[in-house]
């Protein structure tokens, strides 16, 4: 890998990794500093959370490949509406949903399972999610903010997430050192995101604002611009929201027969899982940003040798992302499983030996699936590139929710907590096999190269739509 491709894969995986990171940084401080139950309570919780994400993931995911199709077409006139749409959108969705979270916090809580443990699990959970909504907000503008600061003055990007990160490090250190609670930690990320939003804010929207892609220069509510954000990131808004339905049903099904310690080792493992998926995510962005460049070049190309080259280019591209895709899954696997156990040690101190033993068994079947869920995610990266919602949707419905539930409940109730634990394995290969059966409909032949998965098809539909657009 080049010097080039190594900087670029950096700034990708600093541009998508906050959501990750913040909650790796959360889940150590309060499953160290609180135990088990602070584990427990903030696994509970999450489904809110990833409601909130999911809006947080369309926006930002739209935005960029959007932008990335208009950046490589060389059209800012839609790179700047596009943008200006997805800050619109993201500021609106994250006002209405912190306004009805705290307005039915009760009634969610026991949605949740919150109340189905004990006293001390629901205390927690309710500091947990009380805190937690008013960060809906600054986390939604620093996500979409990131991922535009991919397209210029990479810079800003690195100190806007150093902000982030020193903030939380700094302030949940200081916590766990004078008062531990779940408000404090809670806390310490309303704090940081808005220390970080309050630089972008200054060195972007204003001292830059007619310089920088990255400003947001007004308020943008065109139908058509929300509409193209909206579809290319409602895959990955799914997958957030099907994400969130399964944590919700494992939650209450293991509270009811299983343990609070399994729900913590699920958490303890959601922590670790944050480590491979930071590169995933990374790998996602690159993904986006390089193959949806090369696509816009295809589209704005004439017919006849631009074209072709176009097309050469595209196939390079791809098979090179593959390939780095196999190698550095392997090499993850590999580490996951050595350090399954030392890693969730570091998390678990209070020696309860269910929660440890989930969390190593969780970690293993990551590591097995973990090849077969970057080669998921290239794909339909692509899918959205080409504008193959359906094929995206599929994919996510299956990959986050479907077979998820499936392997988790049947293989729970075949092989109990081991059968429960090893069913990430089973989702990501059988999503792989999903993913082969659905270029093989759309080219009409089954891929064994590369270049099979350009969907040629779809993608010359794709063609028509722009040349058509322009006339």
């Amino acid at each position: 890998m080049n010097k080039r491709t190594l900087s670029t894969l950096f700034f990708a995986v600093i541009a998508e990794m906050d959501l990750v990171v913040k909650n790796l940084i959360n889940i150590f401080f309060v499953s160290r500093y609180i135990g088990a139950e602070g584990a427990a309570a903030y696994e509970l919780v999450m489904p809110c959370v990833m409601l909130a994400s999911a809006f947080v993931a369309l926006s930002y995911n739209g935005v960029q490949t959007v932008c990335a199709r208009d950046y490589g077409a060389g059209d800012l006139n839609a790179f700047n509406r596009h943008k200006n749409a997805g800050y619109t959108w993201i500021l609106l969705i994250m006002a209405a949903l912190t306004l009805l979270f705290a307005a039915f916090r009760a009634p969610v809580l026991d949605l949740l399972g919150a109340n189905e443990g004990s006293r001390q699990l629901a205390l927690l959970s309710r500091d947990c999610c009380s805190i937690f909504l008013l960060c809906f907000i600054p986390q939604g503008i620093f996500s979409v903010a990131l991922c535009l600061l991919y397209f210029e003055e990479r810079r800003q990007l690195l100190a806007s997430a150093g902000i982030l990160y020193a903030c939380m490090l700094l302030g949940d250190t200081y916590v766990a050192y004078t008062e531990p609670s779940m408000t404090g930690f809670m806390a310490v990320n309303v704090v940081s995101a808005s220390a970080a939003d309050l630089y972008l804010i200054l060195s972007c929207f204003i001292l830059r604002r007619k310089s920088s892609l990255a400003a947001f220069t007004a308020f943008q509510i065109r139908p058509a611009d929300i509409r193209d954000i909206f579809l290319t990131g409602l895959p990955d808004f799914l997958e957030y929201g099907f994400t969130g339905i399964v944590y919700l049903v494992e939650n209450i099904y293991i509270l009811s027969r299983f343990s609070e310690s399994l729900v913590a080792g699920v958490g303890v493992f959601e922590a670790i899982d944050n480590l491979p998926e930071i590169l995933c995510v990374g790998f996602a962005f690159l993904v986006t940003a390089t193959l949806g460049t090369r696509v816009g070049r295809l589209i704005s190309a004439s017919d006849g040798a631009d074209s072709h080259a176009a097309r050469v280019n595209l196939d390079a591209a791809a098979r090179q992302l593959t390939r780095r895709a196999v190698l550095g899954g392997l090499a993850v696997t590999v580490i996951l499983i050595l350090f399954a156990r030392p890693m969730a040690a570091l998390f678990l101190t209070d020696q309860d030996p269910t929660a440890l033993d989930s969390t190593v068994l969780l970690t293993v079947s990551c590591a097995l699936g973990f090849v077969f869920y970057l080669l998921n995610s290239e794909l339909v990266c692509y899918f959205k590139i080409i504008s193959a919602y359906k094929y995206a949707h599929i994919l996510y419905f299956s990959e986050a929710l479907l077979f998820p539930l499936l392997f988790k409940l049947g293989l729970g109730e075949i092989f109990g907590v081991a059968g429960f634990c090893m069913a990430r394995f089973a989702a990501e290969l059988f999503t792989f096999l999903l993913n082969l059966c659905l270029v093989w409909k759309a080219t009409g032949h089954f891929p064994l190269r590369v270049s099979d998965f350009r969907m040629d098809p779809i993608l010359q539909r794709l063609i028509r739509q722009h040349r058509e657009a322009e006339q």
